[in-house]
């Protein structure tokens, strides 16, 4: 009887310490791109080196190519990135934020650094 409830405390034990470790694991193949959050799809593309294409000081957005040849809009908040020290052709990584979810679905950044 006592190994038995000591064989069903230590399966427990172990079924809860792995499932973090599994929800935290990155998913790098063809759902990274697409990656479902919130029941919608995060367009933002998982974190990789981008590279500059344009760059709309005024609006605050700033085309990007990812390593496919793909290319998208990422909006840059104030406080986030001083887009004067960004060049057409630089390498840079971001990290996105999730959309809020009240109809907006542009991409935005939370942060921005070069890529050296």
């Amino acid at each position: 009887m006592e190994r038995s409830k000591l064989l069903t405390l230590a399966t427990l034990v172990t079924l809860i310490l792995s499932a973090p470790l599994q929800a935290q694991m990155r998913d790098s193949g063809e759902g990274a791109r697409n990656r479902n959050q919130g029941g919608g799809v995060n367009l933002a593309p998982s974190d990789a080196v981008l590279q500059v294409v344009s760059i709309d000081s005024y609006g605050r957005v700033v085309k990007m190519r990812d390593a496919n040849g793909k290319t998208f809009d990422v909006q840059v908040g104030e406080g986030i990135y001083d887009l004067s020290k960004l060049k057409i052709g630089d390498k840079v990584q971001v990290n996105f934020l999730e959309p809020d979810g009240l109809g907006s679905n542009k991409v935005k950044a939370a942060n921005i650094w070069p890529v050296k």
